[in-house]
């Protein structure tokens, strides 16, 4: 990279590391496109290279842009976005990973990775990503957040997830959490639609861990869920081979059969 190839992308960083750091998420938006044109231009992956001929700057730069690209999608809502960016960012982490000081953002953004991963039910590449993952590596805080889900997820213990959320170890975990209950809900909403004729309000509630009658009740609107004359259970679809959760106590069943169902997923 030139010299005045790598001062013209250090100029508009700092821009971009100024938005970022202001919480400008609008500007942010708009200078990283053309940052990324700069540093692709001048060797932006310079995975051809030998690594004696590196210059750190031209890495550091690099690394520093895909990492608040990768968060402002996370803050922009945009998975394949954020998923484009950690796949470049791999290279950083684990190609040049000699050539350069441990980004303080390195492991926030894998266990991010981890926990999309999880959220979208790609268990295999979870398990995958995981396998480059040293074993003290897994013990850093933003990595053992997902691998504690993971183990409830395994466990098909749903309510521990939930409960888990308050627990994120950074704010921009709680966006992925969501989608990862949100999920799970509608896998045991669709469990207890194949297994059971009906199921009371109560255990709905429960069951689904959703925490008002409003938001129940718009859920199944949702879903197509009719009531019973009486208002206090739901009906589904009439099958001879289904039974009657409106008295079951608890949402064993269900939690066991998606339990069995994830364990079975990762076999394959």
């Amino acid at each position: 990279m030139s010299s005045g190839g790598i001062e013209q992308a250090a100029s508009l960083y700092q821009q971009l590391e100024s938005a970022w750091n202001s919480g400008n998420i609008g500007v942010v938006g708009q200078l990283l496109p053309q940052m990324k044109i700069i540093l692709l231009n001048l060797s932006f992956l310079p995975s051809s290279s030998q690594p004696g001929t590196l210059d750190q700057r031209e890495l550091i730069l690099a690394r520093n842009t895909l990492e608040i690209g990768a968060l402002w999608s996370i803050q922009s809502k945009e998975i394949p976005s954020f998923q484009r960016y950690v796949a470049q960012l791999k290279c950083y982490y684990y190609d040049y990973d000699s050539l350069l000081q441990e980004s303080p953002f390195k492991y926030q953004i894998l266990g991010l990775n981890l926990l999309c991963l999880l959220a979208e039910n790609r268990l295999a590449e979870f398990h995958t990503e995981m396998e480059l993952l040293s074993a003290q590596e897994q013990k850093n805080l933003y990595i053992k957040y997902p691998i504690r889900l993971e183990q409830f997820l395994m466990e098909g213990s749903f309510h521990k997830v939930f409960l888990d959320k308050g627990n994120v170890p950074a704010e921009n975990y709680s966006f992925f959490i969501d989608i990862l209950i949100n999920t799970m809900r509608d896998e045991i909403a669709s469990c207890a639609e194949k297994a059971y004729a009906q199921l009371s309000i109560g255990e709905a509630t429960k069951t689904l861990m959703i925490e008002s009658h409003a938001l129940l009740m718009e859920y199944a609107a949702k879903r197509g869920w009719k009531q019973d004359p009486s208002g206090q259970c739901f009906l589904f679809a009439k099958d001879e081979t289904k039974e009657d959760l409106h008295f079951v106590r608890n949402n064993e069943l269900i939690s066991q059969a998606l339990g069995y169902a994830r364990e079975l997923e990762k076999i394959v």
